[in-house]
């Protein structure tokens, strides 16, 4: 007898040991009935870049997909001091009180504290990552700091958080990033990658849940929330990762994968 989930199953466990950020969401996605999804994901086998909008006010910047598994490496080998890299794609993500969205990425920053970086979703033109977007939701790292902050802003104005290594522990410090040499027992992948996410739910949309708000993901493990407060539900927003450089010292920031999955 075959056995039929019409309204899928739900099985997701994490990476790495820990739990998963896309654990309440149905498999396989976009099942149909009320809770369908929209979904993106890019784990970087193919770079195109006539699909996103690029901004580069530089000379000799890159994006390129290299090193095992696929990354997306953006940066730039000969800097300006200020210069600014980055790609944007569709503004096809509006956030809707009623419908939860999560989202995760994995990144590598190799100059921690030249860098400004930015890595979630932002308005249409947002173009220098050493200043918040005046609309966004997403993840911030600044330059001579070594912290990351979950954004949530509208109209230029919002709320923060300083994500953690563990719940209830100590603010993390970002390390810069090195490749490791391959061989036959070591991949050459970005050391000291982390994972950020975000859940966002409304309120009642779980047991506990009182009022709308953020779930926050370290390496797959929720370390806090976030009133949803100030967000930006005016607007349309794209997948955005950028970076501007502090001075003329080389860098990068190295995207493993972009995932992001909104109910209808």
């Amino acid at each position: 007898m075959t056995t039929h989930f019409k309204n899928g199953v739900t099985n997701v466990v994490g990476k790495d040991g820990g739990s998963s950020i896309f654990s309440g969401i149905k498999q396989p996605i976009i099942t149909g009935g009320y809770e369908q999804e929209q979904a993106y994901q890019n784990d970087w086998q193919l770079f195109n870049d006539e699909d996103w909008t690029e901004t580069s006010t530089g000379g000799s910047d890159f994006q390129l997909v290299e090193y095992a598994g696929g990354w997306l490496r953006q940066g730039d080998n000969a800097p300006a001091a200020g210069e600014v890299q980055g790609i944007a794609g569709p503004g096809v993500w509006q956030f809707n009180q009623n419908q939860k969205w999560w989202f995760e990425t994995s990144i590598a920053i190799t100059d921690v504290s030249d860098l400004n970086t930015w890595v979630g979703f932002a308005q249409d033109g947002y173009a220098d990552s050493d200043t918040l977007p005046t609309d966004g939701i997403g993840f911030s790292h600044l330059q001579d700091t070594t912290t990351i902050q979950f954004i949530s802003r509208k109209n230029g104005a919002g709320v923060s958080f300083d994500m953690l290594d563990t719940a209830g522990g100590s603010t993390f410090t970002m390390l810069d990033s090195t490749i490791a040499t391959q061989t036959a027992t070591v991949q050459a992948i970005p050391a000291n990658s982390v994972r950020l996410g975000f859940q966002y739910q409304p309120a009642g949309s779980e047991l506990g849940v009182t009022a709308n708000q953020f779930k926050l993901y370290f390496n797959g493990n929720p370390v806090g929330t976030q009133a949803a407060t100030t967000v930006p539900d005016d607007i349309s927003l794209a997948p955005t990762m950028m970076l501007t450089f502090k001075g003329t010292e080389n860098g990068e920031i190295d995207v493993d994968y972009f995932q992001a999955v909104q109910q209808r």
